[in-house]
């Protein structure tokens, strides 16, 4: 038993440790990347590259790899009030050049607010224009770097997925990543996306505060019950 008492508190002892040394987050601003083979363009919100000095969106306009790139892409994180949380990729169109290949197209925030630990709702939408013959476009969006359900298309439409996922810390970071194939020039690709988290979806965890406050009675709890054991034998 007084073996027992002695892990108990020592438990209690590294979960503190563990909840004190918890890193701070990162914050950043909204970012786009564009990559096909070794090209890789990566574009800042009000920075070089970004065609529109607004804050919150950034329009890109240009040749990345084999590939002529245009989009306009946003996020809600610049709102006093972000209610839903959402990143968005509007007005995409891709041709493909010479020999065609795959482009990657990533869109990341920081920054986004919870009202603590807990779980989420992260929904995305995938909608296409224009698809070719034998193209693909897969569409994921994450949320602290845990991914959701990939959407996929291969024809002109639209479809929504929705998955539930921890939110560790905030603020936190959401992200999608577009990926397709053009084989060939002429091919030509249109389509709209978004990454969504409302706030009726968030679901809180004890705040890190309250677990803390845990943690370190647990200890002390262990060792007065080893005094009164002691004191009883």
């Amino acid at each position: 038993m007084i073996q027992f008492v002695r892990n108990f508190a020592l438990l209690g002892l590294v979960a503190a440790g563990a909840l004190l040394a918890s890193p701070s987050p990162a914050y950043a601003v909204l970012t786009l990347r564009l990559q096909e083979g070794a090209s890789v363009v990566t574009v800042t919100d009000g920075g070089m590259g970004d065609l529109d000095m607004a804050s919150g969106q950034i329009i890109f306009s240009g040749v990345v790899g084999n590939f002529e790139s245009n989009l306009t892409t946003s996020t809600s994180n610049s709102a006093a009030s972000v209610d839903p949380a959402l990143l968005t990729i509007t007005d995409a169109t891709f041709n493909a050049v010479g020999s065609g290949g795959t482009l990657t197209v990533t869109l990341t925030d920081t920054g986004f607010t919870a009202p603590g630990p807990g779980t989420a709702t992260l929904s995305s939408q995938l909608s296409t224009t224009q698809v070719p013959t034998n193209t693909t476009i897969t569409f994921t969006s994450s949320l602290n770097g845990t991914d959701g359900t990939p959407l996929t298309l291969n024809t002109v439409g639209g479809t929504t997925g929705a998955d539930v996922v921890t939110i560790g810390s905030s603020p936190y970071t959401l992200s999608n990543v577009t990926t397709f194939t053009l084989d060939a020039e002429g091919g030509l690709v249109q389509f709209t996306g978004n990454t969504r988290v409302a706030s009726s979806s968030l679901f809180s965890l004890p705040e890190p505060a309250t677990l803390a406050m845990s943690a370190t009675a647990l200890p002390i709890l262990g060792f007065a019950c080893l005094r009164r054991r002691r004191a009883q034998a």
